[in-house]
């Protein structure tokens, strides 16, 4: 991950270093909210599981630390939980909530529980023989995995919300973009 961390555009690895603990080991983490100068100011709060997510998301998004204040990043981990996501909501109460997680099953389930938990409420999802299984409100639905999103979560169950997601086109994460383009061939010496 350190060898992957170098090749983030520096302006960005110089944004964040206030708030990047790289003492850990291999594995770099945030101590906090990258970007707040006041809760109320924030416009965009965007959501990752892992600082490596974030600063490979920035790489490729540099434009938005330039108004600082405005936008916000924040780390949730692996596990979140709906109080930590509702704590979110209410701390940056002027900001709309951005998910950027993988573009995989684990991902798009996230974006559908985060936009659940940002109203208050929260929803089952089970894998079963590829069918991605749900109960909301009542009802059960079942949609093949590779077809899966919020999007058509919200198609099924009429659930509306200003929740919105980032997703990399063409890769499961922004990581596997700089991975990418480190092996690109114009990369190589």
């Amino acid at each position: 991950m350190m060898l992957l961390l170098q090749h983030v555009d520096r302006r960005v690895q110089d944004y964040f270093a206030p708030w990047l603990d790289d003492t850990a080991g291999a594995v770099p983490i945030l101590t906090g909210t990258v970007g707040v100068v006041e809760p109320r100011m924030a416009r965009q709060h965007f959501l990752f599981h892992t600082a490596i997510d974030a600063l490979c998301f920035c790489h490729f998004h540099p434009h938005l630390l330039g108004k600082p204040g405005s936008n916000v990043f924040t780390v949730i981990g692996l596990g979140p939980t709906a109080s930590q996501l509702l704590e979110l909501k209410y701390r940056y109460s002027n900001a709309r909530m951005v998910g950027v997680f993988d573009d995989d099953l684990c991902g798009r389930v996230l974006d559908c529980k985060v936009a659940l938990w940002q109203m208050g409420r929260d929803a089952s999802f089970i894998l079963d023989n590829g069918m991605v299984a749900f109960a909301y409100r009542g009802s059960a639905c079942h949609v093949p995995a590779p077809r899966f999103s919020l999007h058509r979560f919200r198609t099924l169950t009429g659930m509306r919300s200003t929740y919105r997601t980032l997703k990399p086109r063409g890769f499961v994460s922004f990581t596997t973009m700089v991975v990418h383009h480190l092996n690109a061939p114009c990369h190589q010496t």
